[in-house]
């Protein structure tokens, strides 16, 4: 049987039916609502871990701060230190650089070495010595740059 959208009065005239069938919004509602609910598991992926905790250090104000080496790297490829900064050292006396360096490292091993290389300066240069320093047992020997301004 086919419901009717009109309803006959007492008198036999058709009268219009005031009322919206629900039952299709009802369907679509129900439909997106499973389709959400399996997908939503599916779309959260993320992985759930748990940090460890480590202790605050607090700086001690009696621990004066240590005055870092810096070995700058000229843009002709020459080498200055900040305990000479008149010295200029050639490739030549690299091995006299690792040297000290070494002994600067095992003298002090929280004294940190920097390397400071010229824009313009030779990259093979920098990392040479970078390398050599690191293969030689120094460990706190970091690369210098300048932030963007």
């Amino acid at each position: 049987m086919k419901q009717s959208t009109f309803r006959r009065s007492s008198m036999g005239r058709k009268k219009l039916m005031a009322e919206i069938n629900v039952v299709p919004y009802i369907d679509v509602t129900l439909v997106l609502l499973i389709i959400f609910m399996v997908t939503a598991p599916i779309v959260q992926q993320a992985v759930t871990v748990d940090l460890p905790q480590t202790p605050i250090i607090k700086k001690q104000a009696s621990q004066a701060a240590i005055e870092p080496f810096v070995i700058t790297v000229t843009k002709e490829g020459l080498y200055r230190t900040s305990a000479h900064p008149n010295v200029i050292l050639n490739q030549r006396e690299l091995a006299q650089l690792v040297a000290e360096t070494m002994a600067r490292s095992q003298l002090n091993p929280d004294q940190p070495i920097y390397i400071q290389g010229d824009r313009a300066a030779p990259y093979g240069k920098v990392v040479h010595l970078f390398t050599l320093l690191k293969a030689n047992g120094v460990q706190q020997v970091s690369l210098m740059t300048e932030p963007e301004s």
